[in-house]
């Protein structure tokens, strides 16, 4: 695979940070990992390729941060080993400043606590 990753990934294992559709508010997955420029998510449905999707990360109240919405473009999804699982690398295309500020928070918040 190709590494192209310009910022270094976290992983919130345990943050309990819920993955929701944008549009119909239905969870989507959980992150495997997190940065500003994506994530890799874990979900239960196929994704494909250059889709882009609206997303709302809900941060529970222990982390101090309102939820997050971002615009992602679809870069890969592979079968994971577990049956009807999904792994999915997702690109950051859209934030908006204050969501953007929001993410850098919860980044360093999950930083410090591994």
């Amino acid at each position: 695979m190709d590494e192209r990753r310009k910022n270094d990934r976290i992983d919130p294992h345990g943050a309990e940070i819920r993955v929701l559709n944008s549009i119909d508010r239905e969870p989507l997955g959980i992150i495997g990992n997190l940065s500003p420029g994506g994530m890799m998510l874990i979900t239960g449905q196929q994704l494909f390729t250059d889709g882009v999707l609206q997303l709302t990360l809900e941060i529970p109240p222990h982390l101090d941060c309102p939820p997050i919405a971002m615009g992602m473009k679809i870069l890969w999804c592979t079968p994971a080993n577990s049956p009807n699982e999904y792994w999915a690398g997702l690109e950051t295309i859209d934030i908006d400043p204050a969501n953007s500020e929001a993410l850098k928070k919860l980044l360093s918040r999950l930083h410090l606590a591994h």
